[in-house]
C-alpha cells in the first residue's frame, strides 16, 4: 500500500494559488519543528518566499497525491558567479500521514535529479539531531556527514546539534571541469 502511495505521488512546480496550502502545511507541529522559522509561520513570511520563486533563487514543488498537497521540496542556491553558485540546498517537508511510505525516497531522489539536471555539483542539507528519521534517510541514500553546528537549532527551550550534510555529483564535477556556474 505504501509502496502504490509514494508511486502515484506527482511533483509539480508550486502555483500561486497554492500558497495557502503550503503555509498550512508549514504549520503543522511535527513539521514546522524542523523549520528555522519559528511558528506559526505567517501568510506574508509565505508570500516572500513566492518572492523568492518568482526571482529564481528558490525552486519548489508541491508534492500531490490524487487532489491533496502532501508536502513540499525544494532548493535554493547562489547566484551564478558566486563562490558557493555550484552548490543546492535542499530542503523537504510532507504531511505526518504520509510518513513512512517512501514518499521522502522518492522526493529526495526527484531532487537530485533536478539539481544534478541544472548542473550542480553537489547537494546539502542541515538537519537538526532532533530529526534523526531524516539523518537515517540522507544517510541512506549516501549523504556523509560533514560537520556539525554545535548548539546551532533552538527548539522547545533549549539548543540542539545541527548536522551537515552533502552529497557530490561527480559526473557534473568531470564535465564542470575547470568552468563554475
Amino acid at each position: 500500500m505504501a509502496e502504490r502511495i509514494a508511486a502515484e505521488v506527482r511533483f509539480c512546480p508550486v502555483q500561486e494559488s497554492e500558497l495557502g496550502r503550503i503555509n498550512e502545511l508549514c504549520n503543522i507541529p511535527e513539521i514546522a519543528e524542523h523549520f528555522e522559522s519559528i511558528p506559526p509561520v505567517s501568510m506574508e513570511a509565505t508570500l516572500a518566499l513566492w518572492s523568492y520563486i518568482q526571482s529564481g533563487l528558490v525552486s519548489l514543488w508541491c508534492m500531490h497525491y490524487k487532489d491533496r498537497i502532501i508536502g513540499g521540496a525544494g532548493f535554493y542556491s547562489q547566484p551564478p558567479g558566486t563562490r558557493l553558485s555550484h552548490s543546492a540546498v535542499f530542503f523537504l517537508y510532507i504531511e505526518p500521514a504520509y510518513w513512512g511510505m517512501s514518499i521522502g525516497t522518492k522526493a529526495m531522489k526527484f531532487l537530485e535529479d533536478e539539481v544534478s539536471k541544472r548542473g550542480f555539483i553537489r547537494i546539502e542539507c542541515m538537519v537538526a539531531d532532533t530529526n534523526p528519521r531524516a539523518v537515517c534517510l540522507y544517510e541512506r541514500l549516501g549523504y556523509e556527514l560533514e560537520g556539525t553546528k554545535k548548539m546551532a537549532f533552538y527548539l522547545d527551550g533549549k539548543y540542539t546539534d545541527l548536522k551537515i550534510m552533502g552529497k557530490i555529483f561527480w559526473d557534473n564535477l568531470a564535465e564542470e571541469g575547470l568552468h563554475h556556474r
